[in-house]
């Protein structure tokens, strides 16, 4: 479930029809210095995002047999492993922001 709200909820980024707002999108202090950055951050986050919600996507479809129990320890961690992988993916947006210029 996790992986297809990502896929919808990065679309629109991917298309840069978000405008700049304080509510929807990557928001880092380099993405409002400009339009620009607004919508370069926004598009190269939201093709991580999508990628990642694929990823998710597909790999809760090949391992849907091997789930633990939901009373089981294991079945937490698994449910935040998905929320715990997004750190790399807002690392490299924050790296990608820092290239960009101060517009």
């Amino acid at each position: 479930m996790i992986g297809l709200v990502l896929i919808i909820l990065s679309i629109p980024l991917v298309a840069r029809k978000v405008p700049m707002n304080r509510v929807y999108g990557v928001r880092i202090p380099k993405a409002f210095a400009s339009e620009r950055n607004w919508y370069d951050i926004n598009e190269y986050g939201g093709k991580l995002l999508l990628g990642y919600g694929l990823l998710l996507c597909i790999f809760s479809l090949l391992a849907k047999d091997l789930a633990p129990p939901p009373p089981s320890l294991w079945a937490a961690v698994c449910a935040a492993g998905p929320f715990l992988l997004i750190f790399p993916i807002l690392l490299l947006i924050r790296s990608f922001a820092r290239r960009l210029p101060d517009r």
